[in-house]
């Protein structure tokens, strides 16, 4: 295992000064957003695709600093009742370049439908009542999601590439039961379709992802590094579902951080450790989610913090 960075946290800056500070951090992998809802600061994606710019020439700069790229992330809501053509065919341009660039992993989410064929906006259903929750949920998997997951996943196939869905809440896969239904419609996935584990989701959720790393080793493609750090008293009086905006972070029940930030090193050790004992052996990608406007910062906190627990598990 090897720590990295998801590079959307370094989007102002140039590709060369974020190869440069991954060099001097001693990351050693990197993962770049490739549109949808990344930036893709660091990907110029037409240039790539008309041939006007050769891989073995964009990959120069990486080799020049030691860095590898581990994965291409082309998350974005594929499900969407209007926006999901757009964003199915940044996924599929996320699939070329990946293909192009000799990348085996490519970040998505699963995407989330709408709650009928009528309605313009995603319906994400999270409890059993009123009775009509079933109802979206048949629609949105048995009408939209499987079919669509079904086509996409032979797509990956054809590009020789494999899709990590981060489990994230408001997407149709948020967590090990909803990931086990897609894979269970789709059929004779699992070796196209994984998980991306952010442990950081379930935290917020009461969840641990360490339990998901257990139940299904074989389907962890890649990690992102991230936090949840709790404010207590928000939490006590509004609970964990919060739609105040995360640059709010003091107002929020939690907040995303760093490593370190919420659970102590020997959390993540632990964590490293479920990693390790699944076969789990790339990257470990930092994910930044900071609103000070200074992000080489925590990265670089959160790098120092991760190093000598990767240490113990070294490529």
């Amino acid at each position: 295992m090897h720590i990295g960075v998801f590079t959307d946290g370094l989007a102002a800056y140039s590709l060369e000064d974020t190869l440069a500070t991954c060099e001097k951090l001693g990351i050693k992998g990197v993962e770049l957003g490739c549109g949808g809802w990344s930036p893709m600061s660091h990907v110029p994606a037409d240039d790539l695709l008309s041939g006007k710019l050769s891989a073995e020439e964009y990959l120069k700069p990486f080799k020049a600093h030691g860095i590898q790229i581990d994965a291409l992330n082309g998350a974005g809501n594929v499900l969407h009742p209007i926006e999901g053509k757009k964003d199915r065919e940044i996924l599929t341009k996320a699939f070329k370049i990946a293909s192009m660039l000799g990348v085996k992993t490519v970040v998505a989410n699963s995407g989330l439908p709408a709650g009928g064929p009528n309605d313009e906006r995603p319906n994400w259903v999270t409890t059993h009542w009123p009775p009509e929750n079933y109802e979206i949920l048949d629609y949105q998997w048995n009408t939209v999601a499987i079919p669509a997951w079904k086509e996409i996943a032979e797509e990956a196939r054809s590009y020789g590439v494999r899709i990590a869905f981060e489990l994230h809440p408001t997407c149709l896969v948020y967590n090990l039961q909803t990931f086990e239904r897609l894979c269970e419609g789709v059929g004779d996935c699992k070796d196209v379709l994984g998980i991306n584990m952010d442990p950081s989701h379930m935290m917020w959720m009461g969840g641990d992802g360490r339990d998901i790393i257990r139940a299904v080793p074989e389907s962890i493609f890649h990690v992102h590094l991230k936090d949840c750090v709790f404010h207590k008293q928000q939490q006590m009086v509004n609970g964990n579902l919060d739609n105040k905006k995360g640059a709010d972070m003091d107002a929020r029940s939690w907040s995303f951080d760093v490593p370190g930030k919420g659970r102590d090193s020997a959390w993540w050790a632990s964590f490293l450790k479920e990693l390790h004992q699944a076969g789990y052996n790339g990257i470990l990608s930092v994910e930044l989610e900071d609103y000070t406007g200074f992000p080489k910062n925590p990265l670089a906190e959160g790098v120092e913090f991760m190093k000598p627990l990767a240490a113990a598990y070294p490529d």
